[in-house]
């Protein structure tokens, strides 16, 4: 499994530190932008990595 330094976090927790949506972080999923560190089999959440930070700062500076 992932390392410390790769902490799995869920979407919401994600868009609410980096300041956008939830919605915005799906949107870039589908369309092969910014992909999720992992995806639960069971449930289909999306997890992205604690280091999706500066990827997602670019993203939103555009």
């Amino acid at each position: 499994m992932a390392g410390d330094d790769d902490e799995l976090l869920t979407i919401g927790e994600v868009a609410k530190l980096d300041g956008i949506t939830a919605k915005a972080l799906r949107y870039y999923d589908a369309h092969n932008i910014l992909k999720p560190a992992a995806v639960d089999p069971a449930t289909g959440y999306r997890l992205p990595a604690t280091d999706t930070t500066p990827p997602i700062k670019c993203l939103t500076s555009m």
